[in-house]
């Protein structure tokens, strides 16, 4: 399947590149960890947890694995064979680093999402994606190409930044570039185009209560004093998200995952029929 003429990719090889290499390695998951910091990732396993027990062993791939912690974490935790792919080299040697660092075996590929390896065409039990798909635009144009690495009755995990909430807000003022090169896509927005794309969506929710971690004040154009300012309420706001974490980790309190506050959007769909519609014309 060729890139529709139509598509948009916002960000675009050079700027992952780049990005890349400039990223250092994450810590792995570990899911029983208790701690603070842990407390996204906890949650993460608890979503992960409810579509994953289920299909243990199965054949896993991540579009856009570029610094995956979640490879390492579908193979040890659920038993799956793993695959990565991502257009970006410097992306698909951070991967295979992480892979190397967790011990385990799996497959890295650099290739493009939109002219993938035969071989990758309808292998799949499971594709999942986290931070692709809101790259491009239109959406459903996109979440097509990813379906065709899906099998028949296969489950495609699709998790967006919420950027139409207040995180999305802070990052549009704090560093307007890097909103840029996100389309802000809304919860109903996210089901709609897996829809068009042919996929049954099973199941659209926001992730996670608060985490104001996601901002990225990266290269933002800024002269020295601005610059601090930025870094200082980036800092508060994340010092808000812990404590919310630790209210929530010490008493029965918790924020429930809304439009608003919440980090994350996740759609999870089936892929019903292998006959699928054309790129958006």
């Amino acid at each position: 399947m060729r890139q529709s003429n139509h598509t948009t990719d916002k960000a675009g090889k050079t700027y992952w590149d780049a990005a890349w290499q400039a990223t250092a390695q994450p810590r792995l998951v570990v899911p029983n960890d208790r701690g603070l910091r842990n407390h996204v990732r906890r949650r993460f396993h608890e979503f992960f947890y409810g579509l994953m027990n289920s299909r243990r062993g199965q054949k896993v791939i991540e579009v856009g694995c570029a610094n995956s912690i979640w490879l390492p974490y579908f193979a040890t935790e659920y038993g799956c064979t793993v695959t990565g792919l991502d257009y970006s080299t410097a992306g698909c040697a951070s991967a295979e680093a992480i892979l190397k660092t967790a011990g385990v075996a799996g497959s890295i590929i650099h290739g493009d999402v939109w002219n993938p390896p035969a071989d990758l065409v309808g292998a799949f039990d499971v594709v999942s994606t986290y931070g692709l798909v809101e790259h491009f635009e239109p959406t459903e144009d996109i979440l097509l190409a990813l379906a065709k690495l899906l099998k028949p009755g296969g489950l495609m995990i699709t998790i967006v930044p919420n950027m139409v909430g207040w995180a999305g807000l802070v990052q549009k003022y704090l560093n307007r570039p890097v909103f840029d090169i996100h389309v802000p896509i809304n919860l109903k927005t996210l089901q709609t185009a897996h829809q068009r794309a042919g996929l049954t969506p099973q199941q659209s929710h926001y992730l996670c209560s608060i985490n104001f971690g996601v901002l990225n004040l990266n290269d933002a154009a800024d002269n020295t004093s601005f610059r601090l300012i930025k870094k200082f309420l980036t800092k508060a706001l994340i010092a808000l998200s812990a404590l919310v974490w630790w209210i929530e980790d010490h008493s029965p309190l918790r924020l429930p995952p809304n439009r608003l506050t919440s980090p994350y959007i996740a759609c999870i769909a089936i892929k019903s029929d292998d006959s699928m519609r054309q790129p958006h014309e």
